[in-house]
């Protein structure tokens, strides 16, 4: 597929994630966080397009990509991380999607993609927190802030993908969508081409949002918060997938509130709207 085609669609995905509004508990056109604004998140979307072109017309390096999106997503603003889940995310599938010849394949080569990163690109995951920090899980004694960790991934011959295996354990989505071939994010893309089609991407992105939020306890929110809100937030978003806006309005005032912020959530509809862009839809 053409690269500017896969960049367009990286960065418009972004633009319409952050657009939907409500999202329960994350930043969207009418709510902003202490020190992260909408427009953060509008100039990152804008800044990465190069680095998600470039990343499809190499069809491969996906470690050199995603921290290459980091650091611009980090020079188009001051708002800090704003991205990097989606990054990581969005990134072998624009990697798949350039070496495609159809959007069909996309997802058949992002497996691939997945399943053989190298150890460079472990190390070029670690380089990217010298740029922006991020909540994660600890993965045994690769410590991502410690220097020494990039001496250890080399000398332990450990992948990208073996990083990302074992945060898989303690429920790490993205982590699982690298791991089982992006599962979440292409059945996302299936539910929101006909909401889509029906309401606008605004509100399908809304309901698309809310269905995965119900699927599995928000990562973010369980490093942040503990296992147990994480769980308690998905029965929460079980009990308001029908709810009209109105009262999802009022559930985002309460989790904005509360600092409940299910970041990994916006992250997989993301990447839904990217593989639903790739197929041809245009809002």
């Amino acid at each position: 597929m053409d690269a500017d085609t896969v960049a367009g669609c990286a960065s418009l995905a972004m633009l319409l994630e952050v657009s939907g509004d409500p999202k329960p508990g994350n930043v969207d056109r009418e709510h902003d966080y202490a020190g992260t604004r909408y427009e953060h998140f509008l100039a990152s979307a804008v800044g990465v397009y190069p680095v998600f072109r470039a990343a499809a017309a190499s069809r491969g390096h996906v470690g050199r990509w995603l921290r290459r999106g980091v650091e611009a997503s980090r020079a188009w603003q001051q708002g800090g991380n704003t991205h990097f889940g989606t990054l990581l995310l969005l990134t072998p599938l624009a990697v798949a999607a350039g070496a495609a010849r159809s959007p069909g394949e996309v997802q058949a080569r992002a497996r691939r993609v997945a399943a053989t990163t190298t150890v460079e690109d472990a190390v070029e995951f670690y380089r990217c927190f010298e740029k922006v920090h991020v909540r994660l899980r600890p993965v045994e004694d690769l410590d991502v802030y410690d220097p020494h960790s990039i001496r250890e991934v080399r000398r332990r011959g450990l992948t990208l993908r073996d990083i990302l295996r074992l945060s898989v354990p303690g429920g790490d989505r993205i982590a699982g969508e690298w791991l089982h071939g992006f599962p979440a994010t292409f059945r996302a893309a299936r539910r929101l081409a006909p909401l889509m089609e029906r309401w606008g991407p605004r509100e399908a992105a809304v309901r698309v949002y809310m269905e995965l939020m119900a699927e599995a306890p928000d990562t973010l929110v369980a490093i942040k918060r503990g296992r147990a809100w994480a769980e308690r937030l998905q029965g929460e978003a079980r009990r308001r997938l029908d709810a009209p806006l109105e009262e999802l309005h009022r559930w985002d005032r309460r989790l904005l509130a509360a600092g409940m912020n299910p970041g990994t959530t916006a992250d997989l509809l993301a990447g839904g709207l990217f593989a639903a862009l790739l197929r041809g839809y245009r809002p």
